[in-house]
């Protein structure tokens, strides 16, 4: 079972994929001083703002604050127990500092490495309806990408080996 995450989240939503099968994905990204913490991503049908708060409910703890752009999806997420800090991003005009708060670092920097590992790895072609279980493996190996012990990287992989059920061809 995986643990919600909680305190500063940044939220945000990506397409996936090329010009004739893209795909919607929502990701969001823990807060931890200034580094990315734990994140979470799921394949969503469009970008409605039911299926982003369903996103955030069932992965981020009540309490905790959501950091996104200023997308109306997430207006109502306040009334769910959430607290909603709204981002924009800065006018070309305006003087920025490279990891400026307002433009969501973390996630976007979580969206770029799903993006170049996708078409790097797999170059491009995913089959849609397995795209779960790649974002799946690819929120596991970010998770555990400062993980000093190898034992227990081997002792959560069987884990989730046996709490899963089998999903034959």
């Amino acid at each position: 079972m995986r643990h919600a995450l909680s305190d500063v989240v940044e939220v945000d939503e990506a397409f996936l994929g090329g010009v004739n099968n893209k795909e919607v994905i929502v990701i969001a990204a823990e807060k931890r001083g200034k580094a990315t913490g734990r994140i979470r991503a799921k394949h969503i049908k469009s970008r409605e703002g039911a299926e982003i708060q369903q996103f955030i409910t069932e992965t981020i703890l009540p309490g905790s604050t959501i950091v996104s752009d200023r997308y109306k999806g997430y207006s109502a997420i306040v009334k769910k127990g959430y607290i909603h800090s709204l981002q924009k991003k800065p006018y070309s005009w305006e003087e920025v500092d490279g990891d400026d708060e307002r433009l969501l670092p973390r996630v976007h920097r979580a969206v770029s490495l799903l993006k170049r590992w996708y078409y790097g790895t797999y170059q491009g072609r995913m089959d849609k309806q397995k795209l779960q279980s790649y974002l799946d493996e690819f929120v596991f190996r970010f998770n555990r990408r400062t993980s000093g012990n190898r034992g227990l990287l081997f002792r959560r992989m069987v884990e989730a080996a046996v709490n899963t059920t089998p999903k034959p061809h």
